[in-house]
């Protein structure tokens, strides 16, 4: 007697990723694969292929009102882009992915507002929730990347006293989302916001864009229309209606002299400062912001430079980082400790050498190197 076993393999679909951040720029899924593929080579190789392909590595969207992040057929991502120019003060998760539930984050001033259902969460800092379904893990904590920033730059002053605060999600479908709360150039607060998802099966647009490498996004199609909006159609209104007329009201006052101002000429009088903060490891990566954070810096504030390179090196981290780690480091095929690829490891770093080979490949997220998060 002969037994036959088979054996099924299932393929995952693709993990993309996108973020809008600051002013606000948008790294879409096209722009995202770019940059963890450009993680994967050595640095002699990024670095000729920054200088020697051009490539548009984010877009920036100079619009208010509601528009689509994310639109699926499960997973739906709306953000409130506010004035001056578009900094993300409200960002909305629904879809059937999350069983009719909606998370949700508004800043306004200086308040920060997070509800699941319309319910307040996460009201003190740090805090966590999840809820009975296990639909939702959040946890509202403090960004050490913003920390790190500031000492490579060798920044000592006020602000290394200061936090960053961050939400980390965990949603199902393997979403996982990063929402940064800021200061800009008023002191209001804003948001960043970081997505990892798995490709949809049928698809996915807004302005994080389709994922097939057409790096298209058409972005005044997904303005939010009330009645299909996550948050319900009076409310939309007059958010929007909020954002219209604040940005009417300043178009003569203080934001256009701000937005005049920062014409491409005047920018390059923050390319110093911001090359200083984001070539502190040599990475390509972060350097790939240096137009955002002149932009951001002009129209924010000088407070918008740890800001924006603690924005550009966690999209390395969450980017490349991992994918640079199975390219570049040294390990045996057995070896199955969680690693990545850290530029900014030192000798006798914890977890840094992780090999034997290379400084820079880190061991993260087990055992005595637990407080080292992976990507």
């Amino acid at each position: 007697t002969t037994t036959t076993t088979t054996t099924t393999t299932t393929t995952l679909p693709e993990e993309i990723s996108c973020m809008a951040f600051g002013d606000p720029h948008v790294v879409s899924f096209d722009q995202a694969r770019r940059i963890k593929e450009l993680g994967m080579l050595t640095h002699i190789e990024m670095w000729e292929q920054v200088r020697k392909v051009p490539f548009v590595y984010w877009s920036t969207f100079l619009e208010s009102g509601s528009f689509w992040l994310v639109s699926s057929a499960q997973i739906k991502i709306q953000v409130l882009y506010g004035p001056p120019g578009g900094w993300i003060r409200d960002v909305v998760v629904g879809g059937s992915f999350l069983q009719g539930h909606l998370f949700r984050v508004t800043v306004e001033g200086l308040d920060v507002h997070m509800s699941w259902d319309g319910e307040p969460v996460l009201q003190d800092f740090p805090d966590a929730f999840s809820d009975e379904q296990g639909l939702i893990e959040a946890r509202f904590i403090e960004n050490d990347l913003y920390q790190d920033v500031e000492k490579l730059a060798g920044r000592h002053h006020w602000r290394l006293r200061t936090k960053m605060r961050s939400l980390e999600l965990t949603l199902p479908s393997a979403v996982r989302m990063t929402i940064n709360i800021g200061k800009g150039w008023s002191g209001d607060n804003f948001l960043d916001v970081f997505l990892t998802m798995r490709k949809q099966e049928d698809g996915q647009d807004g302005h994080c864009g389709r994922g097939e490498g057409d790096n298209n996004v058409d972005w005044l199609r997904w303005r939010v229309d009330p009645l299909e909006s996550l948050v319900s159609p009076p409310a939309l209104l007059l958010e929007t209606g909020r954002a219209m007329a604040t940005n009417a009201s300043t178009t003569t006052n203080e934001s256009n002299v701000t937005t005049d101002y920062c014409t491409e000429g005047a920018q390059e009088e923050f390319a110093e400062p911001c090359e200083h903060v984001l070539n502190q490891t040599g990475n390509a990566i972060p350097m790939l912001f240096l137009d955002a954070c002149k932009m951001d810096v002009c129209m924010g504030g000088p407070e918008m430079l740890s800001h924006i390179a603690t924005v550009a090196y966690q999209a390395y981290y969450k980017v490349a980082a991992a994918a640079a780690g199975l390219a570049l480091c040294e390990f045996p095929p057995s070896h199955s400790h969680p690693y990545m690829w850290d530029p900014t490891c030192y000798m006798g770093g914890l977890g840094c050498l992780a090999d034997g080979k290379n400084i820079e490949c880190r061991y993260c997220g087990f055992g005595p190197y637990e407080s080292i998060p992976c990507p």
